[in-house]
């Protein structure tokens, strides 16, 4: 079933456990937020509302807040772009 580029089970609030990559990115929502690099391997709780989305640690610290993105396949962190991918 196609979804027209949607993310139906993401909905307008909900909650998702991920693991931080080597570069220190998560992916959710069709999109990568930054958590930090010194976490790589860390699992994080991902939570959002219609405005926001909130990464906590294990021990519901908050490691990142960023506004909800509007748009599918996003980078957003310092920099706000796609990091490169040359040493």
């Amino acid at each position: 079933m196609k979804t027209a580029g949607k993310t139906l089970s993401a909905g307008i609030t909900g909650t998702a456990v991920r693991v931080i990559s080597k570069g220190g990115y998560i992916g959710v929502l069709a999109n990568k937020f930054y958590a930090g690099y010194q976490r790589k391997g860390e699992q994080v709780t991902v939570t959002w509302d219609a405005s926001t989305v909130t990464l906590s640690g294990s021990d519901g610290e908050t490691i990142a807040q960023y506004p909800k993105p509007e748009h599918r396949r996003g980078w957003h962190g310092p920099h706000q772009t796609r990091p490169s991918t040359k040493s």
